[in-house]
């Protein structure tokens, strides 16, 4: 069943790729972001009684989860949906999905955790692939834009991993989620009200056509709220390097047979070229030598990001 639940996590966040595409032709990225996070906050609605758990943690731990909350519901979605106006969804995907990659530098950087000689590797053949879509999609347009747009919210997501960490090891599932959840809810409509935009994000709502509104629950309901639940599920009862494997790299391979069939959007070359790369590094980062193995020095810890 574990095995099971990533594998579907993995199918629900590689449609999310496509789904948002869609939903974009009647939603800007910050009415959808408000919109999305606010009706996440709304499902937690039963539980809402363990919120008061904290106030009742250290500051510490409070920072962190607003940390948390603040790269994985408010800068993380915003890039992405911005990303997703200018670039086909396979391009923001295969984008975005470097932020594991991400976040093992940061853990480097900021928790001073050492990095395996396949893992510097990884990371060097992933952003080949990143600097070949770069290229090949063209600097200084539109894609240029989106690419930019996609690897913020990469860097956002790695944020999230890293400062998130802790939380899912010494608090429960549902606690971190329900908080990130209302925290970041609060943090687009604090947003929201200071930056004027109050009447456009209220009715953006009303606006939805039905094949909107479909897009938009998917969004909120599998996206959000079922698909983080059975990851947590999923991570729980695997080891972490199995279940990031079974949740990042069939995304890629989801998402391009759904956007050919719905979009009718064939991948290029330059989408090829760079997955091969990106899911390579990826793939090569994940490699466990065995221990007292000679021939491949460890050069750091074996705990998976």
């Amino acid at each position: 069943m574990a095995f099971l639940s990533l594998i579907l996590v993995s199918l629900f966040w590689g449609g999310h790729a496509v789904v948002g595409k869609a939903v974009e032709q009647q939603f800007a990225p910050l009415p959808l972001t408000v919109w999305r996070f606010t009706l996440t906050a709304v499902c937690y609605l039963p539980f809402f009684g363990r919120f008061r758990r904290i106030f009742r943690l250290p500051v510490r731990v409070q920072l962190q989860l607003v940390l948390a909350s603040l790269c994985w519901a408010v800068l993380y979605p915003l890039f992405y949906y911005q990303a997703l106006r200018t670039l086909p969804p396979l391009e923001t995907l295969l984008l975005v999905n470097t932020s594991p990659l991400v976040a093992v530098l940061f853990s480097f950087v900021f928790l001073r955790e050492r990095l395996r000689g396949l893992e510097m590797a990884g990371i060097g053949v992933s952003f080949l692939g990143v600097a070949v879509l770069v290229v090949l999609e063209g600097v200084g347009s539109v894609a240029g834009t989106g690419i930019t747009m996609a690897i913020i919210s990469a860097l956002a997501f790695a944020g999230y991993t890293v400062s998130s960490r802790s939380l899912f090891q010494n608090l429960p599932l549902l606690d971190v989620l329900l908080g990130t959840s209302v925290i970041g809810a609060g943090m687009l409509w604090i947003w929201t009200v200071l930056s004027g935009q109050v009447v456009f994000v209220s009715s953006a709502l009303g606006a939805l056509h039905p094949s909107g509104w479909w897009q938009f629950l998917y969004i909120v309901l599998i996206v959000s709220t079922a698909a983080y639940a059975l990851y947590g599920y999923g991570l729980r009862r695997l080891p972490a390097g199995i279940a990031s494997a079974l949740t990042f790299y069939p995304q890629v391979l989801f998402a391009a047979v759904i956007e050919w069939v719905w979009l009718g959007i064939v991948p290029q070359v330059a989408t090829l070229i760079g997955a091969a790369l990106i899911l390579g590094g990826t793939v090569l980062m994940r490699i466990r030598p065995k221990r007292g193995s000679p021939s491949v020095p460890d050069m750091g810890t074996d705990d998976a990001v």
